[in-house]
């Protein structure tokens, strides 16, 4: 499902437009996600966990190049971008790392722009070109997102009391894995740790009664976020209060994220809901949420942030009431947002916000 060169050249064209707003003969691109977004879902990393690829993009006005090593070039030309005849290799010996920045600077007569620190280089923020997203993408990304979800259902469903939440986390990177995909944030948290910690990395602790399964999930570049929670036995009332209260919170945030819409003025009408549910301070014990896609938050909206909810834009909530949280990945489109991790055998909650019902999903009694 990677990108074909259709989806590629309209990247390009982007990048070209830059180019000349910036008086610039070209643009290097390191970084993973922004070379995952200009080459249509193409990996230049080695290791998961790193944002800079060692392998780079150089398009210019009239031509587009990869720039890579003598160990790196083979892959990327065989497993990555060889197939689509659009690229010219310039490769250099990996035991000679300053020859990277002469091929480049005599590409580029030394006037080019770069989206990591490189050379005298001025850095760039691609962001802004990445969105909206193309028909290309638009069809990744709800594939992805089914993927994701009927994975992390699969998961929590076959949790037991006394596993580890590094037990959890490693069946969830498995089925992940299993289905091509890369778990880019895996956090697992049982009982008590799911209302000490909001961002709860996996450890040794053995879940009990209730465990928290938080996903981003990557494939050919793109991602997308989901959070289901599991109890074991009957959920007690001042839980079920918070959970209610938190999928409202939810359900009045992507009810609010439209096409042009302030990102503060969103994130607000979520802080008056948190007041009116009865929670007024528990906005302020974690992010809400924003933009994602090729970078498992884009960025996390706050009520100084600047611009506006492009159309074609995958947005992923996340509010927070300590002890509970809800978390989908949507797509803004035409009209009412689009819940791109949907649930297969889940239990719901039906929230009505404006006449509409959303469905946001429940915390899984087993």
């Amino acid at each position: 499902m990677r990108g074909s060169n259709r989806e590629i050249k309209i990247k390009e064209e982007r990048i070209r437009n830059l180019l000349k707003e910036n008086n610039s003969n070209g643009l290097l691109i390191s970084l993973k996600y922004n070379f995952a977004w200009a080459t249509g879902g193409r990996y230049n990393h080695v290791g998961l966990i790193t944002e800079l690829g060692p392998t780079s993009l150089l398009i210019t006005k009239d031509n587009s190049y990869i720039v890579a090593n003598s160990i790196e070039a083979p892959r990327i030309e065989r497993e990555e971008v060889g197939i689509l005849g659009h690229y010219e290799f310039a490769i250099f010996p990996w035991y000679d790392p300053d020859e990277k920045l002469k091929i480049v600077e005599k590409i580029t007569s030394g006037n080019f722009i770069t989206d990591s620190p490189f050379g005298n280089a001025r850095v760039v923020n691609l962001f802004p070109l990445r969105y909206p997203l193309v028909e290309e993408e638009i069809e990744r990304i709800k594939h992805l997102g089914k993927s994701a979800s009927l994975s992390i259902e699969e998961v929590c469903k076959s949790i037991k009391p006394g596993q580890t939440e590094l037990e959890v986390a490693g069946m969830m990177a498995e089925n992940l894995l299993y289905r091509g995909i890369y778990p880019s944030v895996l956090l697992v948290a049982g009982d008590e740790r799911i209302s000490n910690f909001r961002h709860p990395i996996p450890t040794e602790n053995r879940i009990s009664r209730y465990a928290m399964v938080v996903i981003c999930a990557m494939k050919d570049g793109i991602q997308v976020a989901v959070t289901r929670l599991v109890y074991f036995g009957k959920i007690d009332a001042e839980l079920r209060r918070k959970h209610n209260s938190v999928v409202k919170v939810d359900s009045v945030l992507i009810h609010n994220t439209k096409v042009g819409t302030k990102w503060s003025d969103i994130l607000e009408k979520g802080i008056k809901t948190y007041e009116e549910v009865g929670f007024p301070e528990e906005w302020k014990k974690h992010h809400q949420g924003g933009p994602t896609g090729y970078q498992s938050r884009e960025f996390t909206v706050n009520l100084k942030t600047q611009g506006s909810v492009v159309k074609w834009q995958p947005i992923a909530w996340n509010p927070s009431i300590t002890g509970t949280k809800s978390e989908d990945t949507i797509l803004v489109g035409e009209e009412v947002p689009e819940i791109i991790t949907p649930t297969f055998d889940w239990p719901l909650v039906d929230v009505e916000v404006d006449g509409i019902i959303y469905k946001r999903p429940d915390i899984l009694e087993r």
